[in-house]
């Protein structure tokens, strides 16, 4: 599959970590922010959680001269190996990283771990002030998740959800992923959220929220490397804040197979390729 390989080096910002370093010091050279990313999920041994924990570490030491995020999957530090060796590894990576002034973002991963992951975040940031959580606009569920969020001031990245859900749990229609994702927007704006992101690529939500909220600056906004840097550079000439999510790591090749399994989501990556290109 190394054919995949220089399409994967697009959205991978390396193999490894010395590969990624420079491609993520030159992202913040040109004035945006960065989470960080180790691909990998669902350790599952101890080691596996450990090898992931100690990278971390490393993300953590290496870049202590700057301010960062960090994004990690609890399961890639044992979740489902058991939620409490995942808690020992983030809340050591918590404290490491507020140290030097890092915050943490989990990623959201499927229904089986919202609830888990909801509350890692809600613990993480009492006892260290600078763990945030994704959350999904597809769940109905979200309507409360984030009510209790924002009422413990845990800061919140909203994105649409990539997770094939049933239709009894999350919204099947994009024109309702779409409505909803406004709505907890608006909610994230007019509850004054704490450093509230957007993340998506969805030029007519951006738009929307762009030309509807009073100071749509309000928000961070937040793009996965390699997809549309025409709009990064739009939102940053713009003075908005824009974070780059960077991945990086060995387990490129999975993360690019998921990207691509599916029609929808290759058409979103031809699509948007061709949009930097011609705009």
């Amino acid at each position: 599959m190394k054919i995949l390989y220089p399409l994967a080096k697009r959205f991978i910002a390396g193999h490894d970590f010395e590969s990624a370093k420079p491609v993520i010091e030159k992202i913040m050279n040109e004035g945006y922010e960065v989470s960080i990313d180790y691909i990998g999920e669902n350790s599952k041994t101890y080691t596996q959680a450990r090898k992931a924990y100690l990278q971390y570490k490393q993300i953590i030491k290496e870049f202590k001269d700057h301010n960062i995020d960090i994004s990690i999957k609890p399961s890639q530090l044992g979740l489902n190996i058991h939620p409490y060796l995942s808690y020992v590894f983030l809340h050591s990576l918590a404290k490491r990283a507020a140290k030097y002034g890092h915050t943490i973002r989990l990623d959201m991963e499927d229904s089986s771990v919202t609830d888990l992951t909801r509350n890692l975040a809600l613990s993480l940031r009492r006892k260290h002030g600078n763990v945030g959580v994704a959350i999904q606009a597809n769940l109905y569920r979200t309507e409360k998740d984030l009510a209790i969020l924002m009422d413990k001031d845990v800061s919140v990245r909203l994105v649409k959800g990539a997770y094939k859900e049933s239709g009894d749990i999350a919204r099947p229609f994009d024109s309702h992923v779409r409505a909803s994702f406004f709505d907890y927007a608006a909610r994230l704006y007019a509850n004054k959220a704490n450093k509230p992101a957007i993340a998506t690529h969805d030029e007519e939500l951006l738009d929307d929220i762009e030309e509807l909220m009073p100071n749509p600056s309000y928000f961070d906004y937040e793009f996965l490397y390699g997809i549309r840097r025409d709009l990064q550079k739009k939102y940053k000439k713009d003075g908005k804040k824009v974070r780059i999510y960077i991945p990086f790591g060995t387990e490129w090749l999975p993360y690019t197979i998921r990207r691509l399994r599916e029609w929808k989501n290759l058409k979103f990556v031809i699509k948007n390729i061709f949009k930097e290109w011609f705009k």
